[in-house]
């Protein structure tokens, strides 16, 4: 059974009014003609979106210029930055202890010293001159007696091993007053030379207190200032120790009071620290071998260089 296509009543009144000029025509291919220019139109749109693709892919990348940022490292004098710290002199090398010397007989000779006064000496009285009389302060004429018991002076006290002893010194001598000056640990190559015991006393002591006194430059900064000077006064006792450390006190003569205090406080550090580890300073010492307490004074002077 074939099947029929029936045209609609406005099919056949359309055909026949608008067939002449092609209206008719276009009705019919309607379909057809829309999707050939969808088609067309998408055709169209893929060959423009490839196109840009492909100019921005390959031929844009080709044509780019290269452009390359030439960097060369130069070396650029830093500034150099100065330590606001004195000027520190170089650490002695520590030097190998002595050995021990051996023991040499030894004799000591007292040369005696020629005095303005010339006391004059009295001759010994004989022991036959002393039978019968007194020992006293002088001669007198007497009776003749058989006692033993005398006005003699009293005998100086003993100490135990039967021989007066001359009392210990006593105050605090000044470097001139000593004959052997008191040294410092590291300058015993010295031993024997005043002068040079007390510039190798105040060259070590004075590297101490550099190294104690690093962070007094905080303080010169934040004042605007460049330099300060203190003097420092203390005692090395008979023990080898530092006390009695004290600092010149009042701004008069360009003292600085705060560096006075602070090198007060690192000089009782230092003394410290020798008192722990046992190196103590070797007194000072009279003429007969006694030890005595030694005054000392050092200028500390501190300056920051630009």
């Amino acid at each position: 059974m074939s099947e029929k296509n029936y045209k609609s009543l406005d099919d056949i009144v359309f055909e026949k009014r608008f067939k002449d000029y092609g209206a008719y025509d276009l009705r019919m291919g309607e379909r057809s003609t829309l999707t050939k220019a969808f088609l067309i139109g998408i055709l169209i749109i893929a060959l423009v979106t490839a196109g840009i693709v492909f100019y921005n892919q390959v031929l844009a990348k080709n044509d780019k210029e290269e452009t390359v940022v030439d960097i060369t490292l130069i070396d650029v004098e830093q500034p150099e930055i100065i330590e606001e710290q004195p000027e520190e002199e170089p650490e002695p090398e520590p030097e190998p202890e002595p050995e021990p010397e051996p023991e040499v007989a030894q004799v000591r000779v007292v040369v005696p010293e020629p005095k303005e006064n010339v006391v004059k000496e009295e001759p010994i009285v004989k022991v036959e001159e002393m039978e019968n009389k007194l020992i006293g302060l002088k001669n007198v004429e007497g009776e003749e007696t058989t006692s033993t018991r005398g006005k003699s002076e009293p005998e100086p006290k003993s100490d135990g091993g039967g021989k007066g002893t001359n009392p210990a010194p006593t105050g605090n001598y000044s470097a001139r007053q000593v004959s052997e000056m008191a040294i410092y640990p590291g300058c015993e190559r010295h031993r024997g030379d005043k002068t040079k015991l007390t510039q190798c006393f105040q060259n070590n002591l004075t590297q101490e207190l550099i190294d104690q006194l690093s962070d007094f430059a905080e303080i010169m900064n934040n004042r605007g200032e460049s330099q300060a000077v203190t003097r420092l006064q203390f005692v090395v006792d008979k023990s080898g120790k530092i006390i009695q450390v004290q600092a010149q006190q009042g701004a008069g003569g360009g003292i600085n009071v705060e560096l006075g205090k602070e090198a007060e406080k690192a000089l009782q550090r230092i003394a410290s620290r020798l008192a722990n580890r046992g190196r103590t300073i070797q007194p000072a010492k009279l003429e007969d071998g006694s030890e005595v307490n030694l005054s000392f004074q050092i200028p500390v002077r501190y300056v920051i260089q630009n």
